[in-house]
C-alpha cells in the first residue's frame, strides 16, 4: 500500500510541470525566446559588408533594358547593420543610389536581413502568437529521446489561419497562409526548437530540422533543413561562423532550394565586421526612417 502511494505521488509530481505549462498556452515557446535573448549578451551591434554573386546577376537583369548609350550604374556595396534591440538594416552604401540599385537591394533584403535567432519565434511577435493561440487547441506532451527530454507542443487551429510571421519569418520560405497545425519539439536542456512541423489546408506537410552551435550564453542555429514526406521539397540553409572580437558571427550563409517550382543556390559572404561601434548619424537616420515605414 505504501509503495503504491509513493508511486502515485511521484507520478503526480512529474505531471505538475507539464500541466502548469500547458495551462499557460504558449509559455514553453516563450522560454525559447527568452533563451535567445541571452545568447552572446555582450554583442550589442555589428556592421558588415555583404558579398554575393547574386548582386551582379540581379544588376545584370535590372539593367538589361537600358539603352546601349546609357552607362549602367556600378555594382553597389551592400552593408548590413544589426543591433540587439532587434532592428537590422540592409542598404546600398552609396549616398544616392540609382533606382535600379534601390530595387535590387529591396529584392535581396529578404535573404540578407535574416537573423538566425529570429527565424523561429520572432521576439516582437509574442502578442500575435498569443492572439492566434486563442483560437486553437493546444496539446503539450513530453518525449524522452536518448539523454534529453523534449517538450512537444501541438497547435491545431480550429480553422485554417494566416500566421503573418508570428511563428517564423517569411525568409524561411515556409507557408504563412492557411495553416492547420504547427508542432514544435523543444529540447528542455538547451531551450531550443529542434524540429518544427506544419500542415496546411491543402495538405502540404513540411518538417524543419534545426542544428545548433553552442556559444556564450546559449545556442545559435547553424543549419536548417526543410523537407516534405514525398521528397519533393528538400531545402538547406547553413551558416559558417567566424570569431570576431570574441563573438561568433556569420562568415557565410548557404541557401539551397530544391522544389518542383524552384531550383536555386545562393551563397552570401560577410566581411569587414565592425563590432560594438558607436552608431553613426547615417545609420541612425536610416533606422528612424525604417521605423516610420
Amino acid at each position: 500500500m505504501l509503495r503504491s502511494s509513493l508511486i502515485i505521488l511521484i507520478l503526480f509530481a512529474l505531471t505538475i510541470p507539464s500541466l502548469l505549462v500547458a495551462g499557460d498556452n504558449l509559455a514553453v515557446l516563450e522560454t525559447v525566446v527568452e533563451a535567445n535573448r541571452q545568447v552572446q549578451p555582450g554583442l550589442q551591434n555589428y556592421r558588415a559588408t555583404v558579398e554575393t554573386s547574386r548582386i551582379e546577376e540581379m544588376m545584370a537583369r535590372l539593367t538589361s533594358g537600358m539603352p546601349p548609350d546609357v552607362k549602367p550604374p556600378p555594382s553597389p556595396v551592400i552593408t548590413k547593420f544589426w543591433q540587439r534591440t532587434g532592428e537590422s538594416l540592409v542598404f546600398a552604401k552609396q549616398t544616392q543610389p540609382h533606382p535600379y540599385v534601390e530595387k535590387m537591394v529591396k529584392q535581396a533584403s529578404a535573404n540578407l536581413a535574416v537573423e538566425l535567432n529570429e527565424m523561429l519565434l520572432p521576439a516582437a511577435q509574442a502578442e500575435q502568437r498569443r492572439e492566434l493561440a486563442k483560437g486553437a487547441d493546444i496539446k503539450l506532451s513530453e518525449v524522452a529521446l536518448a539523454d534529453s527530454l523534449m517538450h512537444r507542443l501541438e497547435i491545431t487551429f480550429k480553422k485554417p489561419i494566416d500566421l503573418n510571421e508570428a511563428f517564423y519569418v517569411s525568409g524561411m520560405r515556409l507557408p504563412q497562409k492557411q495553416i492547420k497545425t504547427l508542432t514544435f519539439d523543444i529540447d528542455t536542456k538547451t531551450n531550443t526548437v529542434n524540429e518544427l512541423s506544419l500542415v496546411t489546408d491543402n495538405g502540404l506537410q513540411l518538417t524543419v530540422e534545426v542544428r545548433y552551435l553552442e556559444v556564450v550564453g546559449g545556442y545559435l542555429p547553424e543549419r536548417f533543413q526543410i523537407t516534405s514526406p514525398d521528397g519533393k521539397i528538400d531545402d538547406l540553409f547553413e551558416v559558417k561562423f567566424t570569431e570576431i572580437d570574441s563573438y561568433l558571427l556569420p562568415a557565410s550563409m548557404l541557401r539551397i532550394i530544391r522544389r518542383p517550382e524552384l531550383q536555386e543556390n545562393l551563397e552570401i559572404f560577410f566581411k569587414g565586421y565592425q563590432v560594438n561601434q558607436p552608431i553613426t548619424e547615417d545609420i541612425q537616420s536610416r533606422l528612424e526612417s525604417h521605423r516610420v515605414q
